[in-house]
């Protein structure tokens, strides 16, 4: 889901908490991270691009753990976990 769906889910209180997780498949010397948010029935859902490849989603993959902190807090989250 896109940041401008997930916000509006959050606002509707269909969003319980949000979690950054290692990016395992994507190379480089740094860790990358994804982001995940839990919905209220369970489900896990991870924040995409706004823009699809070949009309699939793809999953934004952040290169430091303050540009994740961001997409959170535009999402409206002001706690995350991080798990490595």
């Amino acid at each position: 889901m896109r940041v401008d769906q997930l916000r509006l889910l959050f606002e509707a209180g269909d969003l319980q908490a949000c979690t950054l997780l290692p990016a395992l498949l994507e190379a480089g010397p740094a860790p990358r991270w994804s982001l995940h948010v839990k919905r209220r029935n369970g489900a896990l859902v991870a924040l995409c691009l706004n823009r699809k490849r070949n009309g699939v989603e793809q999953a934004r993959v952040f290169h430091s753990l303050d540009a994740a902190f961001q997409a959170a807090r535009e999402i409206g989250f002001i706690e995350v976990r991080v798990r490595a």
